[in-house]
């Protein structure tokens, strides 16, 4: 059972270290979802977040040039009741994101990409005079988005744009061309993205998606994946069909 707290918040999150290569070495789930979920929180009377006395208070390390998205709604563990609504604050204490209605009506995600690594504010309450409970939770983009144009790909399989990651087991990553639920993807015409397991030069397909219309996506693609083992990782992108396509790929860890 979660604990809810009103202005004292359980912060669920710490530093998470580079990613252990080693194909054996497996990280619970548990453990590293509870890394990238910031904090549980109940709150109202925020004056939609802007009440440091009523809303919830979280400090989150950022990095310089690492794009982030922070919701309580359309990332890996993010829940809510009521209308939430998010800030985020700089170490001027300056404002430089804030989302109220994101996804589902009623959650909340912001999108940053910080210019200076440093310790960020993040205030979590709801909007207007409202009542509101959620669950924080943070996605951080490994490297700028990859554009790649392709045609012929025979659903990915054949003629694809191919990148490799390394992950640690327990994260789950989501791959996307969808601009909706993935800050800085896109796609022109219908992408088509494929997961592979790189182990010792062996690719095992380990996920696909066609469309994320379920998503509001359209044609455009999205991956979610837990990954079971650390190791390397290759995404292909490519088109439905032997169809052209063009687009962007995101890859998020959360």
């Amino acid at each position: 059972m979660r604990r809810f707290l009103l202005i004292s918040v359980l912060g669920l999150a710490s530093a998470c270290g580079g990613p252990d290569t080693s194909m054996d070495a497996a990280e619970s789930l548990g453990e590293s979802r509870q890394r990238l979920a910031l904090m549980d929180y109940q709150a109202s009377n925020t004056a939609s977040a802007t009440s440091p006395a009523t809303s919830a208070h979280y400090n989150v390390d950022l990095v310089a040039n690492e794009a982030v998205m922070i919701g309580t709604c359309g990332l890996t563990d993010a829940i809510f009741t009521g209308d939430t609504f998010l800030r985020l604050y700089n170490s001027s204490a300056t404002e430089v994101a804030n989302n109220d209605q994101n996804c589902y009506g009623s959650g909340s995600k912001l999108s940053y990409t910080p210019t200076t690594s440093g310790s960020y504010l993040l205030r979590a309450g709801c909007w207007s005079s409202g009542s509101c409970t959620g669950t924080v939770a943070i996605a951080r983009r490994k490297g700028a988005p990859v554009f790649f144009s392709a045609s012929n790909t025979n659903d990915a399989q054949v003629n694809t744009f191919n990148k490799q990651y390394s992950f640690t087991g327990g994260e789950v990553v989501r791959v996307s061309t969808c601009e909706l639920s993935s800050t800085g993807a896109a796609a022109s015409g219908d992408t088509y993205l494929r997961l592979y397991r790189n182990v010792s030069g062996v690719f095992t397909l380990v996920a696909s998606n066609n469309n994320a219309a379920a998503l509001g996506c359209g044609t455009a693609s999205e991956i979610v994946y837990s990954v079971p083992a650390s190791g390397y990782y290759q995404f292909r992108a490519g088109c439905a069909g032997n169809t052209a396509c063009s687009g962007n790929v995101t890859v998020y860890v959360e």
